[in-house]
């Protein structure tokens, strides 16, 4: 994929600098539109992961920077856009991503409830997840910070009997990026929970 098409087609990386950050929904579309057609190479509505892989590079070389994506990177990058963990990214989620980058707000998330009636490994997960919230959230405020997400990180991991793990400065940012739905850089308990009951869905565990 040639990034001088990205180029040509009117937006540039420049752009988000010269307007400020904000554009209008209207133009947040099209350029969500334009992506799609850049890179959903089989036209099939969807961007699969190795039209992922072309994105993250072309971005790179926009900035005139040389990057060879690992498959690490893919997965983080499709966890970021796949807003509805789907597995796929679709058009709506590009759309989702353009507006809260380039918009003057944040784009109107989909409410998500916790069902009324979850299996017995769901109920255990998020019982698990209630009390290492709360442990975290020390001023109880019901919400978490980007400060207190690392202790949330570590946390977790102890959990699952990684006593050792330190989160890096980048494993924070994609967590919340993937975590927080409203994009005001706050995690609340709500958020969480939907994160672990998405995680369930994509290993295939069944939650009613």
């Amino acid at each position: 994929m040639d990034s001088n098409k990205l180029r040509s087609s009117g937006y540039q990386i420049s752009d988000r600098v010269q307007f400020g950050g904000v554009f209008e929904p209207e133009k947040c579309k099209q350029i969500a539109k334009q992506v799609m057609e850049l890179y959903d190479s089989n036209k099939d509505g969807y961007i699969e992961q190795n039209e992922i892989a072309m994105m993250l590079s072309d971005a790179y070389r926009a900035m005139n920077k040389g990057f060879n994506p690992t498959s690490q990177d893919v997965s983080n990058c499709q966890a970021i856009l796949d807003r509805k963990s789907t597995g796929r990214v679709h058009t709506e989620d590009v759309e989702q991503l353009v507006q809260k980058y380039f918009s003057g707000q944040p784009p109107a998330q989909p409410v998500k409830r916790v069902p009324e009636k979850l299996s017995r490994i769901a109920q255990e997960r998020l019982e698990v997840a209630r009390r290492i919230f709360k442990f975290v959230d020390k001023d109880g405020s019901g919400f978490l910070t980007e400060e207190e997400v690392p202790e949330l990180l570590k946390e977790t991991y102890k959990h699952m009997g990684m006593n050792d793990y330190q989160p890096t400065k980048e494993d924070v940012t994609i967590w919340i990026q993937m975590t927080d739905t409203d994009g005001d850089g706050k995690v609340t308990l709500e958020d969480y929970e939907q994160l672990v009951l998405d995680s369930l869905r994509k290993q295939g565990i069944s939650l009613e």
